[in-house]
């Protein structure tokens, strides 16, 4: 199918992958791709043309890529010991 000749079989043909690709996926992560497709879709039809749907929907995932990026990277830092902030201070006697 050539999407220049024919938009609508392009636009129903993808829908299908869409939903066939959530449907594969696990029960627990459906629900959020669906929200997600939705989000992308609001974004498609709200855009003034498909060029800055385009950009609009990249600048997301960049979004979602640093925020992931900014976790994994808090996870690796080792984490500071709670023992200095709970620490009883014993005094010494003097001989």
């Amino acid at each position: 199918m050539d999407p220049w000749r024919d938009p609508e079989g392009f636009e129903i043909l993808r829908s299908e992958l869409i939903e066939d690709c959530i449907r594969r996926g696990s029960l627990r992560n459906q629900r959020r791709l669906k929200g997600l497709q939705f989000v992308i879709e609001a974004r498609r039809l709200v855009a003034d043309n498909p060029m800055k749907a385009l950009l609009e929907i990249q600048a997301m995932m960049y979004e979602s890529y640093l925020s992931l990026q900014r976790v994994l990277l808090v996870q690796q830092c080792p984490p500071e010991s709670s023992a200095r902030a709970g620490a009883k201070v014993l005094q010494f006697r003097n001989r």
